[in-house]
Order: C-alpha cells, then structure tokens, then sequence
C-alpha cells in the first residue's frame, strides 16, 4: 500500500500569476519536499482542461508518497515539513491561495 499525500491550490490567478506560481513552486517547495524523510516521490499535475464548473480556480494538485501511513506521519512531523509549510505560506498569502489537503491509498 502507498499514501499519497494531496494538496490541492485554489484561486483565481492571471496567466503572470499563475507562471510566477509554478515556477515558486517548482524551485522552492517542490526541493524541500523532496527532502522529507522516506518520501517516495513529488508529482506536479498542471489542470490542462477543466469540465467541473465549481473548480475552475484549480492552480495545481501536488502529490508526495509514502510507503504507508507511519512513514508519512514521521514525515509530516519532521523539521523539513516546517520548512516547507513557511515556503507555502509565501506564495499562498501573495495570492490568496487556498490549499485543501487530502491522503489518498493505492493499493
């Protein structure tokens, strides 16, 4: 089984905006999360086309994996995950962006 840590970005951004968001994203938080202790993995998905009405303000869902539900919890409690949520914090309180978390199994 592998938890898959979710996080899912939220806000009505200009095109600017949005590339300034990717690129903090990309250079910033993606690198310390790639050192959370026994991550398996960070995966960027940019929406390319949105059918759902209510999600249209969908920036990003990023994904981070783990091996099981202990691994990840060691992780989240981890000085890198504060590092990281303080890097989040920049870009998300620049833009107003929301951020809903969900874990999701794979068998």
């Amino acid at each position: 089984m592998t938890i898959l840590r979710t996080a899912f970005f939220e806000a009505d951004l200009s095109d600017a905006q949005k590339q300034d968001f990717y690129q903090y994203m990309e250079q910033e938080v993606v690198p310390i999360i790639r050192t959370f202790p026994n991550n398996q993995g960070v995966i960027l998905n940019k929406p390319e086309a949105i059918e759902a009405e209510g999600l249209q303000q969908l920036l990003l869902m990023m994904q981070h994996s783990y091996a099981d539900q202990e691994t990840m919890d060691a992780a989240l409690a981890s000085e890198a995950r504060v590092k990281s949520m303080h890097a989040t914090k920049a870009i998300i309180d620049k833009y107003n962006i929301r951020v809903h978390h969900i874990n999701f199994v794979r068998d």
